[in-house]
């Protein structure tokens, strides 16, 4: 793990207040009301979040302690992810970068973990260079916002991501597939979004499809 690195504000992409800001008023309303639970996440069930995470975590649990690594975590909530890698060997000696939109949730993950390791930043985009980044469940509440500018931003948002990571990305998203479907979330086609990562981070991109048909995880690695 090598100095991380940082990015200076101009060289990140734009934060769109329009599609942005309305995600991150209902996520600030939902700490308020569930606090630090997976409901304030939008999850159904805790099961379910931490599931997602060690799929996740299983990119990352082969290495030792003496490989120590740095992870960017884009929408990071209140922090319930690092809870599932902070025992992972690699993290023994390693960084983690929790990044959201909402304000709330990161004064809630900071008032949650003490942790020398854990730095969690307000932020639409990753500010730090990382060995591996992990985007759980960020792209799939887009509110109003229509499909068509909905795809734009995760496109350039994972474009952003993978300039910021040096060895690995993994997202998840709600797929085209799930028979359950609701307004105010994105459904991503899981071929389309395959092909975009095949073309525009790493042509190894891959689909993992444990968690079929209501969503999809995809891996790319340099």
């Amino acid at each position: 793990m090598d100095d991380p690195g940082t990015m200076s504000p101009e060289q990140q992409p734009a934060y769109d207040d329009t599609l942005l800001g309305p995600v991150a008023q209902t996520f600030g309303r939902a700490l308020k009301a569930f606090g630090t639970k997976h409901r304030a996440l939008a999850w159904t069930d805790p099961e379910r979040m931490l599931r997602r995470f060690q799929i996740f975590a299983g990119l990352i649990a082969h290495l030792g302690e003496d490989q120590p690594i740095s992870v960017n975590d884009l929408g990071c909530g209140y922090g319930p992810m690092f809870d599932t890698f902070a025992a992972l060997p690699a993290l023994k000696n390693g960084r983690y970068y929790g990044y959201d939109i909402a304000p709330e949730m990161i004064a809630a993950a900071r008032a949650r973990i003490n942790d020398p390791r854990a730095e969690f930043i307000v932020s639409h985009a990753a500010t730090h260079v990382a060995d591996y980044s992990f985007v759980s469940g960020t792209y799939n509440m887009k509110m109003d916002a229509g499909d068509a500018d909905w795809r734009e931003l995760v496109e350039d948002s994972l474009c952003h991501l993978w300039s910021q990571t040096r060895t690995g990305l993994g997202f998840n998203m709600l797929s085209v597939h799930n028979p359950e479907r609701q307004n105010t979330l994105y459904y991503g086609d899981p071929e389309y979004y395959l092909d975009f990562c095949q073309r525009h981070l790493a042509p190894n991109a891959r689909l993992v499809d444990r968690l079929a048909p209501r969503e999809f995880v995809i891996f790319a690695m340099r």
